[in-house]
């Protein structure tokens, strides 16, 4: 017995020691031996530029103030894409963190595709005194996916406006009427028809007849230029709006003469206070 005792001892077979793993090594628990892969994301660098962010008046969301007509600039509505992929087949919770808490505020479902979003302007940066101009905006936002292991991923995308917030369309057509020795011939007539609302205050419009030196209209209700605006449309406001639009007339001098007709006005609208250009459009007067 006492060498059956001693034998035992000296081959381990009673040994309460466990062994440490060589160093480097990583002990491998039996039956589990698989790594948990957080899912991959991409944001697109190329279709989530803001540049079209330029189009259709930035997609800028605009209310106007009650008491004054005037705009009162809410934020910007934003398309943005993504596409995002599990290795082992999770499923994933996914979408846009407008606010960067780290919790997703607008879910998306597809593993790609384009989301909508609105962003309020409080979560952007106004950069216009940077730039000298108005309308340059900056924010960031997240695309953020979880595995249903609680494995994630998160990747950031800056938007940027590049001040060009509106964009405004005018159509230009003869008005009634046919150019006379008078001079107080009806032109052509004006209308907005797309664009946010401008004060007259901050509107001028000149014309060029036939390519001739450009006069300078009276907007509704004032004097002393070379030609007059007959606003049509909604009148109760000092604004021009879309669907309101203008007649052009002679004021007291002869811009289109009956010969030799038709004459081509060139019309300029320039906002005074941003000091740029909203539309050149030009009809015939006949």
């Amino acid at each position: 017995m006492a060498c059956l005792l001693f034998l035992t001892g000296c081959f381990g077979l009673v040994d309460d020691t466990i062994t440490p793993d060589a160093e480097g090594q990583t002990p491998v628990t039996e039956g589990n031996n698989s790594t948990n892969h957080a899912p991959f994301i991409d944001t697109s660098s190329i279709l989530n530029q803001v540049n079209y962010m330029q189009e259709e008046m930035a997609r800028s969301n605009i209310s106007y103030d009650s008491m004054t007509g005037e705009e009162v600039l809410n934020g910007f509505n934003v398309s943005l894409y993504h596409a995002a992929i599990d290795l082992d087949g999770d499923v994933m919770t996914m979408g846009w963190d407008i606010n960067l808490d780290g919790s997703i505020d607008t879910p998306a479902t597809m593993a790609s595709g384009v989301t909508n979003l609105s962003i309020d302007i409080v979560l952007w940066t106004n950069l216009s005194d940077l730039f000298g101009v108005q309308g340059h905006y900056l924010t960031t936002v997240a695309f953020i996916a979880i595995d249903e292991h609680g494995s994630a991923n998160a990747e950031f995308v800056e938007l940027f406006t590049d001040g060009n917030l509106v964009l405004y369309v005018f159509d230009a057509d003869d008005a009634s009427g046919s150019p006379s020795e008078a001079t107080d011939d009806k032109l052509i007539r004006v209308t907005m028809t797309q664009g946010s609302a401008i004060n007259w205050a901050a509107i001028s419009v000149e014309i060029s007849v036939n390519n001739e030196a450009p006069v300078t209209c009276n907007n509704p209700g004032l004097t002393g230029g070379g030609c007059d605006l007959v606003e049509f449309g909604d009148i109760s406001d000092t604004s021009w709006t879309v669907g309101d639009g203008v007649t052009i007339m002679e004021n007291g001098q002869q811009l289109c003469d009956v010969a030799p007709a038709p004459c081509n006005i060139k019309v300029t609208i320039t906002d005074t206070q941003e000091g740029k250009t909203l539309d050149e459009s030009s009809a015939n007067s006949s």
